[in-house]
């Protein structure tokens, strides 16, 4: 697999960290400021009114003993409604969309901090009022500003994005078009990167072609590119995966010049434009500590309830397998999880005892293969209860990929190993969409859209909708 030079990835790294790390810890600072100068003046400003309201405001004292739980509350909301990513258009809709959303939920919590902390705090739901109006004339002054600061710096090819296109082709000469007529996206157009050896060293529409995909990582790294557009319409899904793969290596983003192919496990994530000519960002595909120790948390909440609860319906399977057919009440699989560890994965036994394990699964219901009990079992999913032993062992989770053979996953290509940087699942959004039903390619194009968006609400979903899916029996035989 590729491994780029050190020193260059750490050039990247930090050039990244210096535009955008160093420009969100500047932004946290300053709404913290920000925040405690509205908090102060939204007292006095009460204060001032006392005879207005005719009731006089507690002390200071005990509006600042709560601001350390109101700025951090604060931060948390403006970083979950993408205040620091540094992506839109400051002033678009899209922008004040997300600031009064902002402003509405940090008026529910701290509205509920005001109230349910009566006898710590005492704060007055008119100071609150005051601090929110403040808060969101400030965050629209403040990010509309930095959109000024930001044109002017990029009008004096300052902080530009180092881009570059992958594919020479007519799409990719209307993405270099759209980027040096629009300098305000804010992109240094590096060159095309090309399969086509005859055009190494050339130029297309005035920019060079750098080189070819042969060695993708260490030639963006090179040229210090930090954003890939890739303009091939007609490029298979393996060699798009693979590029990405690369790109991720490398610390690039990597967008794409949308088309249909790959709409499958792109149609959700962020879209952006240059003009009018659509690109589709793909995140980072990693969880990050704090997302895996929330998922974890969620399998342990659902998953011990579950196990006592069910602990009869155990022991009535158990008994009807033993009747229905000769052999072990589970049957042991060899599987691969996350980051490739072998484990153990446990299900009820369906089938006939004498059966190859690593056989072909069966494709339906008549298979002679599948007992009695089993055919009821895995109608209703029943079989997989015992994984839930592997969920407790921390070796699976309630939902991610569903976990492949050692020897399907010793064929994988290496962008399709990712489906393995999460815990794989008992269910997944292969389960709602169809299970068996769907092809191995449309899993796998699924399980690369999980990992790419995977939020605990998204688990949450997926775990709800798996219930009817389950009780109608969808795609499970």
């Amino acid at each position: 697999m590729f491994r780029p030079r050190a020193g260059l990835r750490t050039g990247n790294l930090m050039r990244s960290f210096w535009k955008s790390h160093f420009l969100t810890l500047c932004l946290i600072a300053l709404d913290i400021l920000a925040m405690s100068f509205i908090w102060s003046e939204s007292w006095q400003l009460r204060h001032a009114l006392n005879e207005e309201f005719q009731v006089h405001i507690n002390p200071y004292a005990q509006y600042q003993r709560a601001l350390p739980l109101l700025i951090v509350s604060w931060v948390l909301v403006l970083a979950w409604f993408g205040q620091y990513s540094h992506k839109g258009k400051i002033s678009s809709l899209n922008q004040v969309r997300d600031i009064i959303k902002s402003t509405l939920l940090l008026m529910v919590l701290w509205l509920a901090v005001g109230n349910v902390t009566k006898n710590l705090f005492s704060l007055g739901n008119s100071v609150i009022a005051f601090a929110l109006v403040g808060g969101f004339v400030y965050l629209y002054a403040s990010r509309t500003a930095l959109k000024f600061v930001k044109d002017w710096l990029r009008s004096r090819r300052i902080g530009l994005t180092r881009v570059a296109i992958i594919g020479a082709g007519e799409t990719g000469r209307r993405v270099a078009l759209r980027i040096q007529h629009h300098p305000e996206v804010g992109y240094d157009l590096v060159g095309f990167i090309d399969r086509r050896a005859d055009q190494l060293g050339a130029a297309v529409a005035g920019v060079p072609v750098i080189g070819d995909c042969s060695d993708l990582a260490n030639l963006l790294l090179r040229h210090r590119v930090e954003e890939v557009f890739l303009a091939i319409p007609s490029i298979t899904q393996n060699d798009a995966f693979a590029m990405v793969l690369e790109c991720e290596s490398a610390n690039v983003n990597f967008k794409i010049v949308k088309n249909d192919l790959l709409e499958v496990i792109t149609d959700s994530v962020k879209i952006d434009d240059i003009d009018d000519f659509p690109v589709i960002l793909l995140r980072e595909g990693r969880l990050t500590p704090l997302d895996e120790f929330a998922k974890r948390a969620m399998d342990l909440a659902i998953t011990v309830p579950l196990l006592t609860v069910t602990l009869p319906l155990w022991v009535g399977i158990a008994i009807a397998i033993k009747l229905d057919s000769k052999g072990s009440i589970l049957f042991s699989h060899d599987r691969v999880g996350k980051d490739g560890r072998i484990f153990r994965m446990h299900k009820f036994r369906t089938m006939a005892a004498s059966t190859n394990p690593y056989a072909v699964a069966p494709g339906d219901q008549s298979d002679p293969r599948i007992t009695r009990v089993g055919r009821f079992l895995r109608k209703t999913s029943l079989d997989e209860i015992p994984q839930f032993l592997n969920v407790l062992k921390g070796e699976m989770s309630l939902v991610g990929p569903r976990p492949e053979m050692p020897f399907i996953v010793a064929q994988y290509e290496p962008w399709q190993r990712r489906r393995l940087d999460v815990p794989q699942g008992i269910t997944g959004l292969w389960q709602i969409a169809g299970r068996k039903q769907l092809p191995l390619h449309y899993n796998l194009e699924y399980d690369f859209y999980y990992i790419r968006n995977w939020n605990l609400l998204l688990d949450i979903v997926i775990l709800f909708r798996t219930i009817p899916a389950v009780f109608l029996g969808k795609g499970a035989f």
